[in-house]
């Protein structure tokens, strides 16, 4: 409804009958604590709905990712942020490629510089 002396707004506005959908999207930074081929714990602010879907950028291993992801779990920390369980919904095959210059190599000896 619209008052003439209190109403400043622009443009009408209209109420909703039944459901309306939108999206709101909050670009957050987050920290990855540790990664696999089917998900991440990552660390943030942000504390998002359990259950949730949401689309996820991922920069590992050099390799820029877009994957949709689903909240599992999620821990507040004693600093005030969250640690946050994420499941890929359809795990992009260069997550695999991109997690392995991360790991070390099998056959890598890792040489004690006080050996010598």
């Amino acid at each position: 409804m619209k008052t003439p002396t209190t109403d400043r707004r622009l443009h009408e506005r209209f109420d909703v009958l039944g459901s309306l959908w939108g999206v709101l999207e909050l670009p957050e930074t987050a920290s990855i604590v540790n990664a696999s081929g089917s998900g991440l714990l990552i660390e943030t602010s942000v504390c998002p709905v359990l259950d949730s879907v949401h689309s996820t950028d991922i920069q590992i291993g050099g390799a820029d990712l877009r994957v949709d992801s689903v909240v599992r779990h999620l821990q507040p920390s004693e600093d005030g942020k969250y640690r946050i369980g994420l499941e890929f919904i359809e795990p992009p095959s260069q997550i695999d490629n991109a997690l392995e210059h991360l790991t070390p190599r099998k056959n890598t000896k890792v040489r004690d510089p006080e050996e010598s």
